[in-house]
């Protein structure tokens, strides 16, 4: 059994209305001018701010399925609070992909960098009975500044968003 990690951050992706999460040159909130990739940023704000996707379950999953999140954010102190809200849509003919909840939500509080711009690594643990191989997983990763244990007073930047999984 070996462990994958495929990227589901592109460009199915896309943030909520709210306007505080935009796609940012990262030299904005980076000390230096040298990498100008442009990362996720989601604002500091008393909502809960999403990002949403969909992508399609590899044919050889069997299990152990996580999203993992490398964030960054300006401020070493306090945590974080993501969640992830996520629905698998299986057959052909048989199951609706408008949906109107999730199958799971699942979450995870994350302390802040120990200086500023260290890579973070969240993973939020999903139920693997809840997908198949071929799956269509529609997907809701959120920053929830409703939660009172997202206590980081500045922007995250988010850097890439990860789904791992087992195979045979």
């Amino acid at each position: 059994m070996a462990t994958h990690r495929i990227p589901i951050f592109g460009w199915q992706t896309g943030p909520d209305a709210s306007g505080n999460i935009f796609i940012e040159n990262y030299i904005v909130k980076a000390t230096n001018d040298i990498w100008k990739h442009f990362p996720l940023t989601l604002n500091d704000t008393a909502t809960r701010l999403g990002i949403y996707g969909v992508f399609n379950i590899p044919k050889n999953y069997v299990g152990t399925a996580k999203i993992i999140v490398h964030w960054t954010s300006t401020a070493t102190s306090g945590d974080v609070e993501w969640d992830i809200d996520y629905r698998a849509i299986g057959g052909d003919d048989t199951e609706s992909l408008d949906q109107a909840t999730a199958q799971e939500t699942v979450n995870i509080n994350d302390t802040a960098p120990s200086a500023v711009n260290e890579r973070m690594t969240a993973t939020l643990v999903l139920t693997s009975a809840n997908i198949v191989a071929d799956d269509t997983l529609e997907w809701g990763l959120f920053r929830d500044g409703t939660d009172g244990g997202d206590t980081i007073a500045a922007a995250v930047t988010v850097h890439d968003v990860l789904f791992e999984y087992a195979d045979a």
